[in-house]
């Protein structure tokens, strides 16, 4: 299960960008998770609580992903199309679009610290 490594590696990096006293107040981690970036969000958020069970460091912490929906922009009318049922067309000029702008990401999008 590769989620357990992108939860060890989620962690990581937050324990980089911020001390450890401010890390001792954190509260909640909000992660977005696109459709097409092979990571499934319940399997995501099971591995954070198998990672951080009761008596460890974080068990206190809330973990939040959020899925985030497929959308491309088309190279011909420059249309921005939320994709359905994997069909890379644009809605507008119907054509067929590579030009992927959202869906394959993982990133942290916020975190929350008790202050």
């Amino acid at each position: 299960m590769h989620e357990t490594s992108i939860v060890n590696s989620i962690m990581k990096t937050l324990e980089q960008e911020f001390e450890e006293k401010k890390l001792n107040t954190l509260s909640a981690i909000y992660v977005k998770v696109g459709k097409l970036s092979n990571i499934e969000p319940r399997l995501l958020h099971n591995a954070f609580t198998a990672n951080n069970y009761c008596g460890t460091k974080y068990h206190h912490v809330k973990f939040h992903v959020e899925s985030t929906e497929i959308k491309i922009q088309c190279l011909h009318c420059d249309h921005i199309t939320q994709i359905t049922d994997y069909k890379f067309m644009c809605e507008k000029c119907e054509k067929p679009s590579k030009n992927l702008i959202q869906g394959e990401e993982m990133l942290i999008h916020k975190v929350e610290f008790d202050d």
